[in-house]
């Protein structure tokens, strides 16, 4: 039975994803194994996304509140029916990002739940100052731009910034469990 479910979800599910990347003319990350992005491929995709609203989660795997908080992000996008983009900032076909890669392919058998993995490209610096950018670039001015990791970035489908969050949205609660900000700051904004 998993087999064939799996098998619907390749038939169905990844020729939507295609179409969407496609579209958006998306280039290959250097690993040849996902596909890298800026600022305007984003709100491309949450364009070009079949559904109303896209989640994009950044992400390191050296990053300790990022892996506290996958599950959360993962559970959100199925609650909330969003499109789910996990962000990664680092150069590209680095140790980094392979590790990065791996471990989410992993979080997507376990959970039964596609992950759509981009990269920041590097034509744009080194991991820090490319990251640094993108936030410059995505934040709307209504929201304070923090240079953190861990962030939940909702669009909708005329590629609007609705919420990015930064580690303030969740000062009050313990770090490692981001599920209260999630339900004060981000569930608000996907009713």
């Amino acid at each position: 039975m998993k087999y064939i479910f799996n098998f619907m979800a390749l038939v169905f599910i990844c020729p939507t994803a295609l179409a969407q990347i496609n579209y958006c003319e998306l280039e290959k990350s250097k690993s040849d194994k996902i596909f890298t992005v800026d600022k305007n491929d984003i709100i491309c995709l949450s364009q070009n996304s079949e559904k109303e609203k896209t989640l994009v989660y950044t992400f390191g795997t050296w990053c300790a509140p990022c892996l506290k908080h996958l599950p959360n992000a993962i559970e959100l996008a199925k609650n909330y029916n969003l499109d789910f983009y996990v962000l990664l900032v680092d150069k590209e076909n680095s140790d980094k990002e392979l590790a990065a890669i791996q471990y989410l392919n992993q979080a997507e058998e376990n959970t039964n739940f596609k992950i759509k993995v981009v990269n920041l490209k590097d034509t744009n610096g080194k991991p820090n100052k490319k990251y640094k950018q993108f936030l410059n670039e995505i934040t709307p001015s209504s929201f304070e731009n923090i240079n953190d990791m861990s962030k939940y970035i909702i669009l909708d489908k005329l590629g609007n910034v609705l919420m990015i969050t930064n580690w303030k949205d969740n000062k009050e609660n313990d770090w490692d469990d981001d599920s209260q900000m999630i339900q004060k700051r981000i569930v608000p904004v996907l009713k």
